[in-house]
């Protein structure tokens, strides 16, 4: 694995205004997290999809309950739906699973873009480690992360203590926002002698500085790891042009690309 970075970084702009779509399109729709990611990469590419659209493939379910289970403080609701999602009779299952994600990008991109899946393992390397080979191959690519967010500081830590990280300072952790399983995607790592920060880029504006929010690497790859009894992982999405040369290289890393298991639904793909 390739080491921490130190006074370096990586950045992942993916597809060109991908920036400027996100900023448009949050917040999401009410538990439609991986969704929203998928109809904005759809889109970003050249095939535009609704979150709806990217829902229905996915074989997404909705919880029952009041927003306030899945809402992150200071976020409103948001159900203006434009068709009809089913409703899980299982709330403990409901959600999208990270495979009907990666299938539904595929899918409704008529298999001009390829998600590669990776399971693990997770440590602060290897999180540094998929950032700067995926930088490094396919600059387009973006890093779908399905994790548990109950690992990742508060999204409005204090700069100092950001600073202190960074030089390797001891620092008081800042409690989690919210407790639930989620989709978001890694923008960047930057580094300092202590460690290395994961810029990490959001569905909600209420997080962070406008969506974008700056986490601990070991945070990070604790909320991959989820120690919840399911699994989390990162769906690598780009163009198939690049496909090839992003798994060779993640494979030499050490990493497993598979799908795993975040205990929502899966519909039969047959694909």
């Amino acid at each position: 694995m390739i080491g921490p970075l130190a006074g370096a970084g990586e950045i992942l702009p993916g597809p060109g205004d991908f920036a400027l779509l996100h900023e448009r399109s949050m917040p999401q729709k009410d538990q439609l997290c991986g969704a929203f990611w998928g109809a904005l990469i759809l889109s970003a590419f050249g095939h535009a999809a609704s979150q709806e659209e990217v829902a229905l493939r996915a074989g997404t379910t909705l919880a029952e309950g009041h927003p306030a289970s899945w809402l992150p403080p200071g976020a409103s609701p948001r159900a203006d739906y434009e068709a009809t999602i089913p409703i899980s009779p299982d709330v403990a299952s409901a959600g999208t699973s990270a495979t009907g994600v990666a299938g539904t990008i595929e899918e409704l991109s008529g298999d001009a873009l390829v998600v590669v899946p990776v399971a693990g393992p997770w440590s602060s390397d290897t999180v540094v480690s998929l950032v700067e080979i995926a930088a490094a191959e396919v600059p387009e690519c973006v890093l779908i992360a399905n994790l548990r967010t109950r690992h990742l500081w508060g999204s409005h830590p204090p700069a100092r203590l950001l600073l202190d990280y960074l030089l390797g300072r001891s620092v008081e952790t800042p409690p989690p926002d919210w407790d639930c399983g989620h989709f978001l995607t890694i923008a960047a790592c930057v580094g300092g002698p202590g460690g290395a920060l994961v810029v990490l880029r959001d569905t909600y504006p209420q997080l962070g500085w406008d969506g974008y929010h700056l986490q601990p690497v070991v945070a990070v790859a604790a909320a991959l790891e989820r120690d919840d009894g399911h699994e989390g992982g990162v769906l690598c999405a780009c163009e198939v042009s690049a496909a090839e040369s992003l798994t060779v290289r993640l494979g030499e890393a050490g990493f497993e690309l598979r799908h795993w298991n975040n205990g929502s639904p899966d519909r039969d793909w047959g694909r």
